[in-house]
């Protein structure tokens, strides 16, 4: 089994290094457009740093992590919001959808998702620096996923359309997410995520590359008392314009009720930090929040997500 793992990982390894050895897959620095597409959107995402593709809870995740549909039992809606800190943008609000079926015996999950982000009150400057009038930008995305929901093997795919207007300019994107699982035993699970890859349009005649980025890790299960369970992950993450970086998780569970999250990030030339969360579950309501901070602007983000479950 050991060796069948390893030649796996290998092949994947080998097919990735040349599918992704084009320009595509090495943008300059900060060179990709439509970021928003890349944060994280849940509030139990952004409470782990972005760790635990292996580990999605889930269908508030499945906008950035395919995966996410192997976990949905129950038709579930919700809303997700993102509250800024100072100096960003001032509104980021997604709502999502997902739902479990049968085809033929095989257990699948759908899920659509709509988000939205928007900035007002841009200051303009001519070719001199001069202040002219200010502007906005504002930015959404339509999803669509389908996911199978196996006891070992799993896999999960998103197509994307989305838009990103700055003052008068539009980009449009169609993009597309695909991922896969393995869960070892009760105790581990792998998996890999390929994110944001496609055709991207451009801005006034200038090319813009789309944020695809290649999420991997694995995340451990274990007891800790009767009632009480703990959840570990980390992962290695690389965007397109980004240098390869760490994300590390963890999450205490109590029962299906309450839940405590912590997380970190080791990004190369950023000032890493702690986040943390938690989430509640009350019969048909699952709330989540979570905290990232941002010290290179001495501020942070909160998030909440809110679901019904029916």
């Amino acid at each position: 089994m050991i060796k069948k793992l390893l030649t796996s990982a290998l092949l994947v390894g080998s097919f990735a290094s040349s599918a992704f050895a084009g320009e595509h897959w090495n943008v300059d620095l900060g060179g990709v457009s439509m970021k928003f597409l890349s944060m994280p959107v849940s509030a139990r995402s952004a409470a782990l740093s972005g760790a635990g593709v292996a580990d999605p809870a889930r269908v508030s995740e499945a906008s950035r992590n395919p995966l996410a549909m192997s976990t949905v039992k129950n038709a579930e809606f919700g809303v997700s919001q993102l509250i800024f800190g100072e100096h960003r943008a001032d509104n980021f609000i997604s709502a999502y959808y997902g739902i479990p079926f049968t085809i033929s015996n095989y257990k699948v999950a759908a899920s659509a998702t709509i988000d939205f982000v928007g900035y007002d009150n841009i200051e303009g400057r001519d070719e001199y620096g001069n202040l002219t009038t200010e502007y906005g930008a504002f930015a959404w995305s339509i999803q669509a996923g389908l996911g199978s929901q196996g006891e070992v093997f799993n896999w999960g795919a998103n197509i994307r359309l989305a838009q990103q207007t700055i003052d008068d300019e539009s980009a449009i994107a169609f993009l597309g997410d695909i991922a896969g699982s393995f869960k070892v035993n009760q105790y581990f699970a792998f998996a890999a995520t390929l994110t944001n890859f496609g055709f991207m349009g451009d801005y006034d005649g200038v090319d813009e590359a789309e944020p695809m980025a290649l999420q991997a890790g694995i995340s451990g299960f274990f007891p800790i008392a009767e009632k009480w369970n703990a959840h570990v992950s980390a992962d290695a993450y690389r965007r397109a314009d980004t240098d390869a970086y760490w994300l590390f998780g963890g999450e205490v569970n109590y029962l299906k009720t309450l839940s405590f999250r912590m997380g970190y990030a080791i990004r190369p030339n950023t000032k890493n930090a702690i986040s943390c969360g938690l989430g509640i579950a009350f019969s048909m309501i699952v709330f989540d929040y979570g905290y990232s901070p941002k010290p290179a602007l001495q501020a942070g983000d909160h998030y909440i997500t809110l679901g019904l479950k029916f």
